[in-house]
């Protein structure tokens, strides 16, 4: 009589499958980014108003934007409301100073100075995105200085077609970055396509 057993060839592919089933698992928190993430992309691609402004704290430019796919999203990150909050006052002043010293410079320094007050805008702008979504993450939160808020990084590729684009698709990486206060939602609060994030300290 021969044995019903699986063979151990078959035990092995089974025991593979089982490993790789649970190797692709994604945890409950990063499913929610990545289905915050593709609802919000949804929502620009269809110039839908008031599903970015439910889902987002900053304004973007989706001209010719006609898709977009996550590529991978970066580990969860903490940071106090009183950090962000100063983080926003001293991007503030620096964003004057860079202005004030490009207003003033020579032919020879305008252009990297017109680059340092540039990305000191775009900073400062990104802190203060991040104060408004702690907000709108949570409307009924009330945050102290030391009350603490979670933020993920997301590498997206956004697709453009049509006439303004050319003839062909154009794929670019963007950066977006959401927050999520304690019990609330996950809201985008900045998006830069790659080489022009802003790179902001600790969130």
């Amino acid at each position: 009589m021969r044995s019903s057993a699986p063979s151990r060839p078959a035990v092995a592919a089974i025991a593979l499958l089982v490993l790789a089933a649970g190797c692709s698992r994604e945890a409950p928190e990063v499913r929610e980014v990545r289905k915050a993430t593709k609802e919000y992309v949804d929502a620009l691609v269809h110039r839908d108003v008031k599903a970015l402004a439910d889902r987002s704290s900053c304004m973007v430019t989706s001209n010719s934007l006609v898709g977009g796919r996550v590529l991978s999203i970066e580990p969860l990150r903490r940071v106090r409301v009183g950090t962000i909050d100063s983080l926003a006052n001293v991007g503030t002043s620096a964003h004057r100073t860079a202005d004030s010293l490009w207003t003033h410079a020579s032919e020879v320094a305008a252009e990297s100075l017109f680059r340092l007050a540039r990305v000191a805008s775009f900073r400062t702008a990104v802190y203060r995105n991040a104060t408004r979504a702690v907000t709108l993450s949570a409307p009924g939160w009330v945050a102290g200085p030391d009350s603490t808020v979670t933020t993920r990084i997301v590498r997206a590729r956004f697709r453009y077609e049509g006439p303004v684009v050319g003839p062909r698709p154009v794929d670019r990486e963007e950066l977006i970055r959401l927050l999520r206060a304690p019990g609330g939602r996950w809201i985008v609060f900045s998006v830069f396509v790659r080489e022009d994030d802003p790179a902001p300290e600790m969130i």
